[in-house]
């Protein structure tokens, strides 16, 4: 006969649960690791009280007390992780290998057998709420690496990991393109009255009345331009004269703002020479 079955059929005595309602907690334990006595009690067909008090009568155990009995010196002896696996608390160390271990469910078996062989030392359990477990495990047990990578925290933190990497994957990718697309085409402003592009130590700024104003430096030049221009013909034309000035990175932008401009604001078409 298993523990939960012991488990259930003490409660069932005692007539604080029904058979169905052991079914029904026990087909929600399938698959996962959390304790029949746990369960019932998260149900609230029973309460932390009741499951403690029926284990002391039917084990004639006293309920212990965690603060009283609880040493230092075995905060290292179980992990956090199977702590809360087994509703249990390392109290402490006596002689001849035996650790004193709080326990929601002392008549756990599976529990004892597992953590004497986790832990190499004889169990000698001590019956304790789950609800004074929960609240001193994180109090008197440290996080450590273990618990980072327990089945149970692998889950978890595989979800918050994916997430995050996710969501970097997405910054990352939005900086990636910003940083591409301001390379290759600089900076855009637009305001009521203009539209101004800079990039390659260029800027090119068109008004709504059809005026171009070109400052900046060509790659090869000597000087500075600041020169306006009425349309995008004699912009051109003035552009052509000036190409021994301009890098080819220079030249494809003017030829990419000019594109974006006519898009934009259709006007005639620039003379190809």
């Amino acid at each position: 006969m298993t523990n939960k079955q012991r488990l259930g059929e003490l409660l069932i005595q005692q007539k604080l649960v029904t058979q169905d309602t052991i079914d029904q907690a026990l087909r929600t334990q399938v698959g996962g690791n959390r304790r029949l006595g746990h369960i019932l009690v998260r149900m609230k067909v029973i309460t932390d009280d009741q499951l403690v008090e029926t284990l002391a009568s039917q084990l004639d155990l006293p309920i212990c007390d965690i603060a009283s009995r609880f040493s230092p010196e075995v905060c290292g002896t179980v992990p956090r992780y199977l702590c809360r696996q087994y509703g249990v608390l390392p109290l402490a160390l006596k002689d001849n290998n035996i650790l004193e271990l709080a326990m929601a469910n002392p008549a756990d078996e599976e529990a004892k057998s597992d953590l004497e062989n986790y832990t190499g030392k004889v169990i000698e359990p001590y019956l304790t709420r789950y609800s004074d477990i929960d609240r001193e495990i994180p109090k008197r047990i440290p996080l450590g690496l273990k618990d980072f990578f327990s089945p149970r925290s692998n889950t978890r933190l595989t979800r918050i990991g994916v997430a995050v990497c996710l969501v970097l994957v997405v910054l990352l990718g939005s900086f990636t393109y910003r940083y591409i697309h301001n390379v290759t085409y600089g900076t855009i402003s637009v305001t009521v009255d203009s539209t101004i592009y800079k990039n390659h130590d260029l800027m090119l700024g068109f008004d709504n009345n059809g005026k171009i104003n070109f400052l900046g430096r060509g790659a090869f030049a000597k000087g500075y331009y600041s020169v306006s221009f009425n349309d995008q013909v004699v912009l051109s034309a003035f552009l052509k004269s000036r190409q021994v000035d301009l890098s080819d990175k220079q030249k494809s932008w003017i030829d990419w703002v000019l594109a974006k401009e006519q898009m934009r604001s259709p006007v005639k078409s620039l003379s190809a020479n």
